[in-house]
């Protein structure tokens, strides 16, 4: 999924987005009153980095996957990895996945580039694949 296809679901399922200095986080979502809201850092550097932030932040909201800080911790695994799968199924479709691994992409950081994601993330769409067989 594009960029600005993000940006566009975002408002279309009515969630505000807006940049704030998060160097700590990267990007962050809450529901507040009914409300959908993501903060993306305003020093996000690169398109991979802006792309994987909102598109996590998205599968919390999408999911309503979200969890208060004093939560244990194995419950807020759960509604991060939750979002993480929402995030890797959009930035990362299974067909297009195979398709790049017929094609030659077999390594993180070629992968990552492939997908105009983090390697991080790419590294986190492997596992997830990998895991359920594709």
């Amino acid at each position: 999924m594009e960029t600005l296809k993000l940006y566009n679901l975002a408002e279309k399922s009515g969630i505000t987005v807006d940049r704030f200095s998060l160097p700590e986080n990267g990007s962050v979502s809450l529901l507040h009153d009914g409300k959908l809201y993501i903060a993306l850092d305003s020093n996000i550097k690169t398109n991979a980095e802006e792309r994987v932030c909102l598109a996590h932040e998205l599968g919390h909201c999408e999911t309503l996957g979200f969890y208060n800080m004093y939560a244990p911790i194995d419950v807020r695994s759960k509604h991060e990895n939750k979002a993480d799968r929402w995030a890797i199924k959009r930035l990362v479709p299974e067909e297009k996945y195979r398709r790049a691994l017929r094609n030659g992409y077999t390594d993180i950081n070629s992968l990552a580039e492939f997908f105009d994601v983090t390697d991080e993330f790419m590294e986190k769409a492997v596992q997830y694949y990998s895991k359920n067989n594709i």
